[in-house]
């Protein structure tokens, strides 16, 4: 796991399928709101949005890096909407 900048963490799980990987970030987003930010005795509202994406024979970290992102924010926009 590791800051990519701004508010962006990535986390890669080896060996891991496309489902597995979706539950997975899944999980670490109830932990997250599991756990309410708290600043100054207020509570603080955090979205959280992943971008679920698996590594390809072939393809470099950046392809893959782009990847995950565009899911992100597909995600980011869907939580948008919902909301």
């Amino acid at each position: 796991m590791g800051r990519l900048g701004g508010d962006e963490f990535g986390v890669i799980l080896s060996h891991s399928e496309d489902e597995e990987t979706k539950d997975k970030a899944e999980a670490l987003v109830d932990a997250i709101h599991a756990a309410p930010f708290m600043w100054e005795g207020q509570s603080i509202d955090v979205q959280v949005a992943f971008g679920a994406y698996t590594f390809q024979p072939g393809e470099n970290a950046d392809d893959a890096l782009a990847a995950a992102d565009r899911a992100m924010y597909a995600h980011k926009k869907g939580i948008k909407k919902a909301g």
